[in-house]
């Protein structure tokens, strides 16, 4: 037997990780769907209305603020960059790159085209955030992360460093 879902869209706000407190983000039905394993899909009443915790040290990866469901990290079927720390780890989960070959371009050049080259698949549709990326949503932020972090810099981006190109 099927259960069936229901696919609405994603609600636009913030809330609390119930397990660490700290602030979220709206992810799609598409994300869940698609990066939640089976069987804890299986148990969900919902796919939408989940928010992603990136707290680096929390076990929460997506919980719903309104019925307090929790999907645990485990439960991804990826790796995911935030709660992860080593150096294979993917930032692009749609292209493939991990930190390892960003620092690496970096240090070998002093400068990373990278975030050059996922704009321009991004512009010819090639990308696919939603159903890739256990955030849900556009991993440039992250990679200009890598770079500030390759280069010694550990301050905040700039207000547009993360912007998206991929929509």
């Amino acid at each position: 037997m099927h259960k069936s879902f229901s696919i609405s869209p994603v609600v636009n706000r913030e809330a609390a990780c119930p397990r660490c407190g700290q602030k979220s983000r709206s992810v799609s039905p598409a994300t869940i769907g698609s990066l939640v394993t089976p069987a804890a899909r299986a148990r969900l009443r919902s796919l939408a209305g989940f928010q992603f915790c990136a707290t680096p040290k929390c076990d929460v990866t997506y919980f719903h603020p309104a019925n307090g469901e929790t999907v645990m990290a485990a439960e991804v079927s990826v790796p995911i960059f935030q709660k992860g720390t080593g150096q294979e780890r993917l930032v692009c989960y749609c292209f493939g790159y991990t930190v390892e070959e960003i620092q690496r371009e970096f240090r070998t050049t002093g400068i990373s085209q990278i975030a050059t080259d996922i704009k321009t698949k991004c512009t010819q549709g090639l990308d696919d955030c939603a159903h890739t990326n256990p955030q849900g949503s556009c991993c440039l932020g992250n990679i200009q992360r890598v770079i500030r972090e390759a280069a010694g810099d550990n301050q905040s981006p700039p207000s547009d460093a993360g912007s998206c190109c991929c929509q």
